[in-house]
């Protein structure tokens, strides 16, 4: 079972974790401690199964990732020396080699230190428990009157404006991958009518607070909510999400009540869980530029993306063939201006936010990072977004790079689906490539809206593309194995395609017929009878005929 698979990994990091019970009605002061190695650790490289999930190994295998001293746990003897001191275990980071304990008593964080295979101990801040919400079983009743003719509902500027809706009718809304939602809270994500496909259909794999240590996520803030609502939601013509169709896992990362640096160890904590799990796409609408403790603040000449304790998790965990997606910030009319951490990471498809029209929202912030590298790295509706109602069945309209964000990872998990062994480089080159301002990114909207349709294309090989406007789309077509056709038509219709050598010989005839409204994917594989050469091939549909110009290799 998916929550089984989710805690026997969750205990290779959470072993005494602290939860809001045993420090009731306090505040602990939090602290990590960083070793120096993991010599001596019991697990190694050659079992890796011991630690990773079988879909972890698989997704590094597809991309030909190799296993590395960061894919093995803290060693056990460092912790249990560490906690045997008579602190509190909150978390652990096997990326960064450190734990998170609580401790308030400066004698005891002394000792610690001094460890021969301690490296550092550096505060973290304050731990304050939840008080659990009531969850309430009743779900608002469906209220047809909220309608729309479109399939999207009033979701569907924000999906057409990424070619989203296009992608989908090829079939590729998310099935089958795994996206991890980190947030501060995912207050009745479990009643409303919104999300009911995920639950009918096994969808939500399992839930982690890493703020408390306990599997209880639905509380504290409505923000999760939102945000996944932009993803997951799957109500026809009221709204649809980007990825409607694939797995979730809802991850609170966040202590809604303050900004504390140990926010930025459970992220952390957070994506390596993921990645054990073999989570494909991380949403993150987070980020971490000031804290309550201004000792703790970053500037910025710190936004490198290697000097946050956040960043460098990310580009961790980039490397290990997730695609991490996460919101720019809302300081572009701020005092800060720039991006926060994580989202100046190189490994991060940092998103940007737009209008309706695709103009820039004024809030949406700013690049560069500190050492000049262009980001953010794309854009999506921010402005007036649709997300869905939390306490009715209904939308509401919101601001922020927090839902640009969602909007766009759920787009990357559709497009996953199209190419689930393709490297994650490959098809962020692609997204950026697809984008408005490809060949002239800027540090207001990086390289633009992508167009996830074109992105799609550009990865297959061989493709012609014949629209309802009959215009042609192709460059020349070179094949080695096989041809790729996508035409798209309004009304029923007859699909004749015939293959000619120099000669005008005909070499090969297909007859395909198209329902209409559709846009139909015609891949074609006989060509091993035909030698090197060129030849020309003949679309016709109905009446009219398109020639192409092809090259066997």
């Amino acid at each position: 079972m998916p929550i089984i698979l989710l805690l026997e990994f969750l205990i290779v990091f959470s072993i005494g974790t602290v939860t809001a019970q045993d420090y009731n009605h306090h505040n602990h002061t939090l602290h990590a401690v960083e070793f120096e190695d993991k010599i001596g650790t019991p697990y190694s490289l050659l079992k890796p199964q011991e630690f990773l999930s079988a879909k972890a190994l698989d997704r590094r295998e597809m991309q030909g990732i190799e296993l590395d001293a960061y894919d093995l746990p803290i060693n056990p003897a460092y912790t249990n020396a560490v906690l045997q001191k008579g602190v509190k275990f909150h978390g652990a980071s096997k990326w960064m080699n450190t734990l998170a304990i609580h401790c308030k008593d400066a004698a005891i964080l002394k000792t610690i230190e001094q460890l021969p295979f301690v490296r550092s101990v550096y505060p973290l801040g304050k731990f304050r428990p939840v008080k659990k919400p009531f969850k309430n079983p009743r779900k608002p009743r469906v209220d047809v009157s909220k309608h729309e003719k479109d399939y999207y509902g009033q979701a569907a500027n924000q999906i057409k404006m990424l070619g989203g809706d296009v992608l989908h009718n090829l079939g590729f809304t998310g099935k089958g991958v795994q996206v991890a939602v980190l947030d501060g809270g995912f207050l009745n994500v479990y009643r409303m009518p919104v999300f009911d496909s995920i639950f009918d259909t096994n969808r939500l794999l399992g839930t982690h607070d890493f703020v408390e240590g306990d599997e209880f996520v639905y509380e504290s803030s409505g923000h999760g909510c939102n945000v996944l609502s932009c993803m997951g939601a799957k109500a026809p013509n009221l709204m649809v999400g980007t990825a409607p169709d694939a797995s979730y896992y809802l991850f609170k990362t966040e202590d809604v009540k303050g900004e504390f640096r140990v926010e930025e160890f459970n992220w952390v904590a957070a994506i390596e869980y993921a990645d054990s799990l073999g989570v494909d796409v991380i949403n993150s609408s987070l980020g971490y530029t000031g804290f309550n403790d201004t000792t703790m603040s970053y500037n910025y000449s710190q936004l490198d993306g290697q000097t946050a304790f956040s960043s460098r998790g990310a580009n961790i965990g980039a490397s290990k063939g997730m695609i991490i997606v996460n919101s720019a910030g809302n300081e572009g009319d701020g005092p800060w201006h720039y991006v926060g951490t994580p989202a100046d990471a190189p490994g991060v498809l940092t998103v940007a936010a737009v209008r309706p029209n695709g103009q820039r929202a004024s809030f949406s912030s700013w690049g560069p990072t500190a050492d000049g590298r262009i980001k953010p790295d794309v854009a999506a509706q921010g402005r007036y977004t649709v997300v869905a109602s939390m306490n009715k069945y209904d939308v509401q309209r919101t601001n922020g790079t927090s839902f640009s964000s969602p909007v766009l990872a759920g787009m990357v998990a559709s497009l996953r689906e199209a190419f689930p062994n393709l490297p994650s480089e490959s098809l962020k080159d692609a997204i950026k490539l697809s984008s408005s301002q490809a060949y002239l990114p800027d540090s207001s909207l990086g390289y633009g809206i992508p167009n996830f349709f074109l992105a799609y294309l550009s990865l297959i090989e061989s493709t012609v593309v014949i629209d309802y406007q009959d215009k042609i789309y192709y460059a020349p077509v070179t094949v080695k194995k096989q041809l790729h056709l996508l035409i798209e038509q309004q009304q029923e219709a007859k699909i004749k395609i015939e293959i000619y050598n120099k000669l005008m010989q005909q070499k090969i005839s297909y007859l395909f017929d198209s329902k209409g409204s559709e846009i139909k994917e015609i891949i074609l594989k006989d060509f091993s009878l035909l030698k090197p050469d060129i030849y020309f091939i003949k679309i016709g549909i109905n009446q009219k005929s398109f020639w192409v110009k092809m090259i066997k290799e």
